[in-house]
């Protein structure tokens, strides 16, 4: 993990330029896919927790949150765990452009986001903060799932959700039947997310010795994903009778099966671009969920005024 020396000298702003790519990818930078997977929710969860526009103070509060949170928990992995990789004598999986990293930057800046997350989170309600604590715990247990358990890409879910039950807290101090069925939703999507990635880094997988949902589905693959998918669009549904929302939910949740769609279409053929496009378009469902939501209270509190 030694930093690669570079021929420009370190005042050249080229120099500094390739440099911060590193440490971009470091904190997940350049997978855009894995934000929407983690910040989408917390605006299902906001709005249905307000019933309609939330507080910009807590929207901004959450969304920082959510950031800084996936940002640590990428950090963590990437450092920590391609330094259990070294000690164990495996492969290291680091994030591309690892060599301009300098791991003791790397370690500092994983204590940085760690801190400030904590006193993002220690601002919110209290048992937002037990869930922000909660959430700490299990990302660093990741670092041991993903090496050594084949539904790495299920605990990916369950973290990627875990905004979903602290926004609730946040706003109402409790989370309600509703905000862990939407919960439950939102893991089934994440882990779907994960695994396309998963299906696509297989052969990575396996040369590192790494344990992936794809390498354990194999063939059946893509019927898991199905699978993975009616289980978030049942949960979806039952939070919208649960909720009583009306036809813009339902109609966003029907404009979400479309890019669900093209994603199967996408990875028809398992090869490794296919399932990066196929992951591609969750942006898209996660987005047309979020519309159908604030559309729908939007609109029920004009008719109201009205």
């Amino acid at each position: 993990m030694a930093p690669r020396e570079l021929a420009a000298s370190d005042g050249d702003p080229l120099t500094w330029r390739v440099r911060l790519r590193g440490y971009s990818a470091l904190v997940g930078g350049d997978r855009a896919p894995g934000w929407l997977v983690v910040l989408l929710p917390v605006g299902w969860a906001l709005w249905l927790a307000a019933k309609g526009w939330p507080s910009p103070g807590l929207l901004l509060a959450l969304v920082a949150g959510g950031i800084l949170l996936r940002a640590a928990s990428r950090a963590v992995d990437g450092y920590f765990g391609a330094v259990q990789d070294a000690l164990a004598g495996r492969i290291a999986r680091f994030p591309a452009d690892a060599e301009l990293v300098d791991p003791r930057l790397a370690a500092l800046l994983c204590l940085v986001l760690l801190l400030v997350v904590a006193s993002l989170v220690l601002a919110l309600d209290p048992a937002a903060q037990w869930l922000g604590a909660s959430w700490t715990v299990l990302a660093l247990g990741y670092i041991l799932v993903k090496r050594h358990l084949y539904l790495a890409q299920a605990y990916v879910g369950v973290l990627a959700a875990w905004g979903v039950p602290m926004a609730f807290a946040a706003r109402l101090g409790t989370v309600p039947a509703l905000g862990w069925t939407l919960y439950v939703a939102a893991v089934f999507w994440a882990s779907a997310c994960a695994t396309w990635r998963a299906m696509a880094e297989r052969d990575d997988d396996l040369l590192t010795g790494a344990k992936s949902l794809a390498i354990l589905l194999g063939e059946v693959d893509l019927i898991g994903q199905g699978v993975l998918y009616a289980g978030a669009f049942i949960a979806l549904a039952l939070v919208g009778r649960e909720a009583g929302m009306g036809v813009w939910y339902w109609a966003g949740l029907a404009l979400a099966l479309v890019p669900t769609a093209l994603a199967f279409r996408a990875a028809r053929q398992r090869d490794p671009d296919g399932c990066l496009r196929a992951l591609g378009y969750n942006g898209w469902i996660g987005l047309a969920v979020l519309a159908g939501i604030v559309l729908d209270f939007a609109l029920r509190a004009k008719l109201v005024a009205a």
